[in-house]
């Protein structure tokens, strides 16, 4: 989706390219929290993971989305914040849509973002064919074991996912990857294109003038 938006649509805003955020959500039924399961240091007994049969797309997220959806059509909205309150205003009474900014327009990171492949690549190896499977399961007696069905009513197919199934990966705390920003190219064009569409107050957070690194790892502010 994309900011800054306006429900009146502005004529030239149609050909231009305002800066985009992404809308991710987890639903748990009954609790409406995002829980995490951990199997293979034992932290859970057993797991079951089911997908979504390819092409059938209606589950609970769904719900939610288009209440957020149908809010942001209504709604002008210029930076990330604005889009924060439509998410929650989206839905008052029952509280299903609940926002969390995973960062800020200035690079700011609000939530991190682990660098897990790099930790777990050199322990574990890729299931073959894993796009034909929907169900897994995982049993904390079996470490590294994944139960694969490609329907719940089929047989499983056992895959050891687990380079050396006697060498788990050690629990450490995994480097977070920095916030890669905006080339300079991307906010100039931002700054000379997108910023009149802005709101006055909203204009510095979304569309602030362009910066370049220097040769120290620093960043200056250019003139435009």
């Amino acid at each position: 989706m994309h900011f800054p938006s306006n429900p009146l649509q502005p004529g030239p805003m149609y050909f231009l390219t305002p800066r985009k955020f992404g809308l991710f959500r987890v639903s748990c039924e009954g609790l409406q929290k995002q829980v995490n399961w951990r199997v293979a240091h034992k932290l859970h007994s057993t797991l079951n993971f089911p997908f979504l049969i390819a092409s059938h797309t209606k589950f609970p997220p769904d719900c939610g989305f288009g209440l957020i959806k149908q809010a942001y059509k209504r709604t002008r909205v210029s930076t990330l914040a604005d889009i924060a309150k439509v998410v929650e205003n989206s839905s008052p009474e029952s509280r299903l849509n609940i926002p969390q900014l995973v960062g800020l327009e200035d690079g700011t990171v609000l939530v991190n973002t682990f660098d897990w492949q790099a930790h777990l690549s050199p322990y574990f190896r890729k299931p073959p064919q894993i796009k034909s499977y929907q169900h897994f399961s995982f049993d904390a007696k079996r470490p590294g074991v994944v139960l694969a069905r490609t329907h719940s009513d089929t047989e499983p197919v056992s895959f050891q996912l687990l380079c050396d199934p006697e060498v788990l990966p050690p629990v450490i705390w995994v480097p977070a990857l920095p916030a890669p920003g905006l080339a300079t190219d991307r906010q100039t064009y931002l700054y000379s294109k997108i910023r009149p569409f802005c709101s006055d107050e909203a204009k510095v957070v979304t569309c602030p003038a362009p910066q370049s690194t220097t040769q120290n790892g620093t960043q200056k502010r250019m003139m435009v």
